[in-house]
């Protein structure tokens, strides 16, 4: 179930990650970002700003927009 979308130019921080995430008792985040995937320096970054009980996918926008779409249709069936 999608708990929350939020579109952000800084992805990952602080207050997602351990006051937002604790409050939906959330156990995945997405990150929809065209460069990020092919970049490892964010991508390690990204996984160190996480907490250690979450998932975190990244994707591009369109690959993003792709698996939001397909949690949608499971969701509603």
């Amino acid at each position: 179930m999608i708990k929350l979308v939020r579109v952000d130019h800084r992805l990952l921080h602080g207050q997602v990650a351990f006051s937002w995430l604790g409050f939906l008792d959330a156990n995945c985040v997405l990150i929809a970002n065209d460069d990020v995937p092919n970049n490892n320096i964010r991508k390690n970054s990204l996984r160190m700003a996480k907490p250690a009980n979450v998932k975190l996918v990244m994707k591009t926008v369109e690959d993003g927009i792709d698996a939001i779409n397909s949690v949608s249709q499971t969701n509603t069936t």
